[in-house]
């Protein structure tokens, strides 16, 4: 009997002994995602960039875009790009800069032979104790290609099976009916060879003007929400009424003749609640869509542009010139998409592209750019103004509303010519020229006090 009370006794305690040998392995179990958050989480950020930009660098960018855009951009080719690192930190703390993540982002690059180390830094706090996600990546030059060899995050160096376990499902999850995913690929396998140095990195890749073109198209649609895509085709179907109006012995027409309706249109639709920088920036990308000759679908998909009739084309000016009402519009739906400082970089870099291979350098091209840059900006900077842009664009008189006359600049210069007499986009004489082009915009009536 005694020895049956002690058997059920020990029985008893088993369970127990149970709970406590797991408890230790449960509890760490429990706490490990906060072991490992607090392992990665730091309180100084590792790579530090400045985040304003002297004229000098803004120079060397136009100078870098420049040089690694093909002669003919149309027409495919093999380009070859070469990089020392301070030049791709310049271009990495632009692009960071451009999407407006500089506040929060900070990113840079070492070059070593067929080597290349990245740091990242995520800040995740702005109080008294600043914390920061910090990531290092280390790539390797395998096979004329770049591979992800070593990932860290914080403190904790992430195991090479599970890294490469991980990449290989992401890549399959994205793979599975991602069209932009697909260009992707198609992209990484143009690229025919990356050579990494001490001093520099050298790309040689297949330029498919197609390819880039989708891609572009998918970079813009994720930034367009549902509601955005509607507001597109509503604009759409304005500019479509427009056109189908305009008298068939009418060749051109002011670009006055699309800003006015589109624009009292916005107007309407934020008296009724919509939100009035959406409604901008929407009449904005839409026009330039319609001014360039371009399909819809860039904007809201090829799925859902099947079914809208493409809207008759009748040509656009601004003072006798298409080219002008083109520049306007185009800077600005850029402007109010992605924001002014991209839009100020893309204009200067087309122009000093234009110099080189086309038809020379243009300051009545970057007047328009500049009054294209400011009615987006105006229209897009907050509510207020954006429905005070709303009333004056609405109520358009003429051209010279917004547009300064341009019939006296020299233009057509050369990159020689050009250089002579500004040496770059960063010298007194061209920011001075610059300065009196922008203070003739602030005097038109469509700017007044808004500026």
């Amino acid at each position: 009997m005694t020895s049956q009370v002690s058997l059920d006794s020990r029985a008893s305690e088993r369970p127990k002994l149970l709970i406590l040998m797991l408890r230790p392995l449960v509890a760490l179990l429990l706490s490990a995602p906060v072991i490992v958050l607090l392992l990665s989480i730091e309180t100084t950020s590792r790579p530090v960039s400045d985040q304003q930009f002297s004229p000098q660098e803004l120079s060397r960018i136009e100078s870098l875009l420049l040089e690694s855009t093909p002669q003919t951009p149309g027409n495919a080719s093999m380009q070859q790009l070469q990089f020392d690192a301070d030049e791709l930190n310049l271009l990495l703390r632009y692009a960071v800069n451009v999407m407006n993540l500089s506040s929060q982002w900070a990113a840079t690059t070492q070059l070593n032979e067929s080597a290349m180390g990245m740091q990242l830094s995520l800040r995740l706090s702005q109080g008294p104790l600043p914390l920061f996600l910090n990531v290092e990546a280390n790539l390797l030059e395998q096979d004329k290609q770049l591979k992800l060899q070593a990932l860290k995050i914080g403190r904790i160096r992430i195991p090479d099976r599970f890294l490469q376990f991980t990449l290989q499902r992401f890549q399959a999850n994205l793979a599975a009916g991602n069209l932009a995913y697909t260009d992707f690929i198609e992209l990484i396998n143009n690229v025919k060879s990356v050579n990494l140095s001490q001093d520099h990195m050298t790309v040689a890749l297949q330029w498919d003007p197609k390819l880039i073109g989708r891609i572009g198209n998918h970079a813009q649609q994720l930034f367009i929400s549902e509601q955005d895509q509607q507001r597109i085709i509503d604009y759409y179907q304005i500019i479509t009424n427009i056109a189908a109006a305009v008298p068939i012995d009418i060749r051109a027409v002011s670009i006055n003749a699309f800003l006015v309706p589109l624009f009292a249109a916005a107007r309407e639709k934020s008296l009724g609640g919509s939100d009035p920088i959406a409604e901008n920036r929407t009449a904005f990308q839409t026009l330039a869509i319609y001014l360039n000759k371009e399909s819809i679908g860039q904007l809201i998909g090829d799925e859902t542009a099947r079914d809208i009739p493409p809207a008759p084309f009748i040509e656009v000016r601004l003072q006798r010139r298409q080219d002008l009402a083109q520049h306007l519009v185009s800077i600005a739906a850029i402007t109010a998409s992605a924001g002014a400082d991209l839009a100020q970089m893309l204009s200067t870099t087309k122009e000093a592209y234009d110099a080189r291979y086309r038809s020379g350098f243009s300051f009545s091209d970057l007047t328009a750019n500049s009054v294209g840059l400011a009615m987006a900006q105006l229209s897009t900077r907050d509510e207020r103004t954006a429905r005070a842009m709303q009333e004056r664009l609405a109520n358009l008189g003429s051209e010279s509303d917004y547009m300064p006359e341009v019939g006296n600049n020299r233009d057509g210069l050369s990159e020689s010519a050009f250089n002579a007499m500004y040496t770059d986009s960063s010298s007194p004489e061209y920011q001075r020229r610059m300065a009196e082009i922008q203070t003739l915009i602030n005097s038109k009536p469509l700017f007044a006090g808004l500026l």
